[in-house]
């Protein structure tokens, strides 16, 4: 097959797998979304009652984030608009600058152009097809043969790191991962302009993905692979300086999304709080090395599934998405990995992958001494390194392609095989003796549950007994088939490897044994892990819903106490949150709301639990927000004038302040509001200031007439506007001025982008060397007219 044929070859079998991998969603009529977990609140309760358990409880930022901020994207760039402010979160916020929003993630413009839910699909099979397929190009360019790339080309899109992220911004982060990688080899072994260009092109689709942390991973990676091929032979003259040139323009094009990014982590507390809570450098933190086992057997301690248990908690493991990133399939672990660390003499770069696995297993650990020093590296000192198992899962696909490679040309050692046969009699004997623990484990379970209970306002202790019960239920039926299961494996691999010792099967015939049980491993892993739900689960609008849209209104905020209506929930039906489910907040509005949350020094964020008491202690300040509104599964104390039973929740009213009113005396006010601009038309009777009870940010301009006049905080925390006695029209605009020194740096670097991938020279005129009419004329204009009839 020549390579031509076989890229094409390689890319529709990839499709097919993606296809039959979200099958359900793509052709079944079914929605790529866990937004069912929102039944679990009494807010949303239908039929199926509070024992509903939806299909994946951990999966809920994409439920409270990305998937609103999705919707809110598209529907302003379809009105030719920059999404620059969010009015319906936190009493307004940054909408571009947060990063997540992911404004420019190219993906995301599936859903611009087509229709959401339909799009959440489209966009997480784009998003491992172009995995897979950087994965196989980057593969034959280092060299492997046709099984060893098409290995590592359908295994990567599918292992542990893409799959569990597959609905948030880090998966579009890191599927350009091999593609940097192919960039900066291109760029480091010959320097030039298209491959500058390249390499830029791919560092701005990497940043412009929507997760910097994941982001700084991926370009730190590449980095130590620069450093990497410099300090040994065959890099070209001048390539170092490509590579950072490449790298300096790809951050310059994403500066649209880099910039107000770090802007705004200027006006939050994020940073501070999360260096306040960082240990020292030189201190010694509890390493996390039994999260380890799930880069063999990612459910070895259970998930958030429906159906498993969460042995993660009891034990305190972190939760799937943390500890299983690593996971690349079993065999690939304990066999082809191996066996391509083999050819480390004949292929040096075998030494990096390895390098690359155990540094990323260390840091996504917590293990010494790569903890500490990440602890010590600006910018990573405030990443959140658990996301290091990307690395391990890159590092592990490569190195078993370059295993299943050898396998024609070596046999594995029998004590190998003989510890996999340990391993699988482990196994079996503690999947025998699960059925012994089970009072400890139910003991366990309703203690964990009742105090979640008492915890939460309002929480019933039959329903979080039911959990409990359901728990260990779970745990029984779960872990002994899941441990048989693994014990299965380990044994058949130990079978094959015994085979092929003692030449039963050649390698030849082993190699699409290990690749079809490698992706049956992972096919294992991650079918169903991302829901596909029925359409009514993806937007449940019921009684509550419609209640507050009509007693609350679009100028209105809400408040949910306990587990009700968690932040930003309500943005996915046009309502306002007083809150912000985000990492990035503005510290004025957590200032504001400070009386809100318990004071117990934990780090500021819209996320902390609510109760009635801290509703009491903020009221104020609540009605002063325009919050109108408080919803609650427990009836609130008898400190509202106003209560409303609306299904299976109370809604306690306040008599909250408008969005918009004068300071001092009445006005009249006409407001006209559209998230990050706003018309009022006011009638004052005197001199006074309008408060506008939106977040106060400098980004913030206003007009009053037509003439600009200053905006000023109101209570530290509002927007504020002088204006005169008599009639006015105010204009406010959310202009921040780094958004146009941004999108001007983008600008001209995509002029250079464009010049350097199309080949760009300098236009200039050759042997001009004849004057005529005021102008220079060229030679060969000059010998047309000396022979031309005219001139003799």
């Amino acid at each position: 097959m020549t390579w031509r044929r076989e890229r094409w070859a390689f890319a529709a079998v990839l499709a097919a797998l993606v296809a039959g991998f979200l099958g359900e969603s793509l052709f079944a009529g079914r929605v790529l979304s866990p937004a069912d977990v929102l039944r679990v609140s009494a807010s949303f309760r239908d039929e199926r009652g509070p024992s509903f358990e939806p299909a994946n409880r951990l999966l809920m930022d994409p439920v409270l984030q990305f998937q609103p901020w999705l919707d809110f994207n598209r529907a302003m760039l379809r009105r030719g608009r920059l999404p620059l402010w969010n009015g319906l979160a936190g009493c307004g916020a940054p909408h571009l600058a947060n990063g997540q929003s992911a404004v420019f993630d190219p993906f995301h413009a599936i859903a611009y152009l087509g229709t959401l839910p339909e799009a959440y699909v489209w966009m997480a099979a784009a998003r491992l097809w172009v995995a897979g397929m950087g994965m196989f190009l980057l593969a034959r360019s280092w060299g492997l043969g046709p099984w060893g790339r098409w290995f590592a080309g359908l295994a990567f899109p599918f292992c542990g790191f893409l799959i569990v992220w597959l609905l948030y911004p880090v998966t579009s982060v890191a599927v350009w991962m091999p593609w940097l990688f192919l960039a900066t080899d291109r760029a480091l072994a010959g320097p030039g302009p298209r491959t500058v260009g390249l390499l830029a092109l791919v560092v701005g689709l990497v940043l412009l993905g929507g997760h910097a942390q994941t982001s700084a991973h991926v370009l730190l990676a590449a980095g130590l692979h620069a450093a990497w091929r410099a300090s040994g032979r065959g890099l070209a003259r001048g390539g170092l300086a490509a590579w950072a040139g490449g790298v300096a323009l790809g951050v310059a094009l994403a500066a649209v999304e880099v910039v107000p990014l770090w802007c705004y982590l200027g006006r939050s507390p994020v940073w501070a709080d999360r260096a306040q809570a960082r240990p020292s450098p030189w201190a010694l933190t509890r390493p996390r090395a039994l999260e380890s086992v799930c880069t063999a057997l990612p459910y070895a301690f259970g998930s958030q599934r429906r159906g498993h248990p969460n042995l993660a908690r009891a034990l305190g493991v972190e939760n799937l998405n943390e500890s299983a990133g690593g996971f690349a399939g079993l065999a690939t672990l304990i066999w082809l990995a191996p066996l391509g660390w083999c050819e480390r003499s004949r292929r040096p770069w075998a030494r990096f992958l390895a390098g690359l696995v155990v540094v990323g297993a260390l840091g996504a650990f917590g293990l010494p001494p790569v903890a500490n020093v990440l602890r010590a590296v600006p910018v990573l000192d405030v990443t959140d390194n658990r996301r290091l198992t990307l690395w391990v899962a890159f590092g592990l696909v490569l190195l078993g392609g370059l295993g299943i490679d050898r396998l024609a040309a070596a046999r594995p050692r029998r004590v190998g095989a003989r510890l996999w046969v340990v391993a699988a009699a482990g196994a079996l004997a503690v999947s025998a003796g699960v059925g012994r623990a089970e009072p400890r484990l139910r003991a366990r379970a309703q203690e964990h549950y009742a105090r979640i209970a008492a915890e939460v306002p309002g929480a019933d202790p039959a329903v979080s007994r039911g959990r409990a019960e359901r728990q260990v239920r779970s745990a029984l039926e779960f872990v002994p088939r899941y441990l048989a299961v693994a014990a299965g494996h380990f044994a058949l691999l130990a079978v094959l490897a015994e085979s092929w010792w003692r030449g039963r099967i050649s390698g030849r015939a082993i190699r699409p044994m290990l690749m079809g049980l490698t992706l049956v491993d992972l096919f294992g892993f991650g079918l169903g892990l991302n829901p596909a739900i029925d359409p009514g689960d993806d937007h449940p609008e019921g009684a509550v819903v419609a209640y507050l849209r009509r007693e609350v209104g679009p100028d209105g905020r809400v408040l949910g106490v306990g587990e009700e209506l968690p932040p930003n929930t309500l943005m996915r039906f046009g309502l306002g949150d007083v809150r912000n489910y985000d990492s990035v907040e503005l510290s004025r509005n957590l200032d504001w709301f400070a009386p809100l949350y318990e004071p117990d020094g934990a780090p500021r964020s819209s996320r902390r639990a609510i109760t009635w008491a801290g509703v009491l202690r903020a009221r104020d300040r609540l009605r002063e927000a325009a919050v109108r509104a408080v919803v609650a599964s427990a009836p609130p104390p008898g400190a509202f004038a106003r209560v409303d039973r609306v299904g299976a929740v109370w809604v306690a009213r306040l008599d909250a302040a408008p969005w918009a009113s004068a300071a001092s005396r009445p006005a009249r006010l006409d407001v006209r509001r559209d998230h990050d601009r706003a018309r009022i038309a006011v009638l004052c009777p005197g001199d006074d200031r309008i408060i506008i009870r939106e977040t106060f940010d400098p980004g913030w301009r206003a007009e009053v007439d037509g003439r600009a006049v200053p905006v000023e905080p109101a209570h530290g925390v509002f927007l504020s506007v002088p204006v005169t006695a008599g009639t006015h029209v105010i204009n406010l605009r959310y202009e921040p001025p780094e958004v146009r020194a941004a999108v001007a740096i983008t600008a001209l670097a995509l002029a250079f982008l464009v010049f350097s991938l199309t080949g760009f020279r300098r236009f200039r005129s050759t042997r001009i060397i004849v004057p005529g009419l005021g102008r220079t004329q060229p030679a060969e204009l000059e010998s047309v007219l000396c022979t031309s009839p005219a001139n003799h």
